[in-house]
């Protein structure tokens, strides 16, 4: 690339609430510097062995699993022919945009390995779906019903911990309120309207709150009775997180018994959007999940 050319759309497309976001910023980055080198015609070893980097850091930055540091960024840059100043000057400021601390880290005692990835990277989709057959999904539960939840699950916890991933839970609920959040679209299995969670209070006040959020134009909920359930064959929780900016791969996060699967494969991805699609198709509308939400809350 020759000081002439111009960079890819990167650097004058506004990025907008995805620049709030250093873990989507560090996969962006990182996916704009392998467009370079490809288009310099080198292969990550030479860029190792040209700029002195240790063993596969250049793969590593690519994958985005490192934040890339100024001076690093710089000679990359240089290295791939990217001269013109104001370029430099907007890769440099995402750089130190995503080398700001993620709100996420001081919940690391309580994240595991396998959720942190959905974690990191929902507040800067632009779609959220999800489906869930036990419980009401976790954007959309109230501390105690989230409490209950917590509290039934197979691992014995302290009441600190408990607390602390009740905290956890709201603090991602809160990226819904915020300018440019993701649209939620959420499918439950009508058996998550018949399980009393927490007891009745704790369950009337859940029901109340999910009919106030479904009333949201940014959030559409919709209940799959039971029959259609058993007929697209779902059988655990998914959360398809779609993006706006083709920079950042959609990605799917699959639930198991003691742990799960987050995945970019295109492949495992559009199977499970699939699902979600068909799922969406032939549950309740929107009004009527409402309704079915406002007589189950009568009977409470």
């Amino acid at each position: 690339m020759t000081a002439t050319e111009r960079s890819p759309s990167l650097f004058v497309r506004p990025l907008g609430a995805v620049e709030n976001n250093p873990t989507a910023l560090k996969l962006i980055l990182g996916g704009k510097l392998r467009e370079l080198r490809v288009s310099a015609g080198l292969d990550p070893a030479d860029v190792d062995a040209r700029l002195g980097f240790s063993r596969s850091k250049t793969s590593r930055l690519e994958l985005g699993r490192h934040g890339c540091k100024p001076a690093d960024a710089e000679a990359l840059l240089r290295l791939y022919g990217v001269e013109d100043e104001e370029l430099v000057a907007e890769f440099q400021r995402l750089v130190a945009q995503s080398r700001r601390p993620d709100w996420w880290r001081s919940f690391s005692d309580v994240l595991s390995d396998f959720f942190t990835p959905l974690v990191a990277l929902e507040g800067a989709a632009a779609i959220i779906r999800t489906y869930e057959p036990f419980y009401v999904p976790g954007l959309l539960q109230t501390p105690d019903y989230a409490r209950a939840v917590i509290e039934s699950g197979p691992a014995r916890l302290l009441p600190h911990d408990v607390r602390r991933r009740v905290e956890l839970r709201q603090e991602r609920q809160r990226q819904l309120d915020l300018p440019g959040a993701p649209r939620l679209w959420a499918v439950l299995d009508e058996s998550v309207l018949m399980r009393t969670v927490g007891g009745p209070r704790v369950m009337r006040a859940q029901l109340e709150h999910l009919a106030g959020m479904a009333e949201r134009s940014h959030v559409t909920v919709q209940v799959a009775q039971l029959d259609i359930t058993a007929s697209v064959g779902v059988g655990t929780g998914v959360t398809y997180l779609r993006f706006a900016l083709g920079d950042l791969k959609d990605a799917v996060y699959i639930e198991h018994l003691t742990d799960s699967t987050f995945s970019q494969k295109p492949q495992t991805v559009e199977q499970y959007r699939d699902m979600l699609d068909r799922l969406g198709a032939c549950a309740l509308t929107p009004k009527e999940s409402l309704a079915l939400l406002e007589e189950r809350l009568r009977r409470l």
